[in-house]
């Protein structure tokens, strides 16, 4: 958790939960609009880069 991440739409996030039973479709929050993702639920955002 903390980690900055780059979505596969371009957007810098922050990991801010992993859940035990997902931990590759962590909740995300986006760093320029504040937006909170879950991953888990989202499927057609994924995580294209750890920074």
């Amino acid at each position: 958790m903390g980690s900055r991440v780059k979505l596969n739409n371009g957007f810098i996030s922050e990991i801010i939960f992993i859940d035990a039973g997902s931990q590759t479709r962590p909740v995300i929050k986006v760093m320029d609009s504040g937006q909170i993702i879950n991953l888990g639920i989202n499927r057609e955002i994924y995580i294209e880069e750890i920074l």
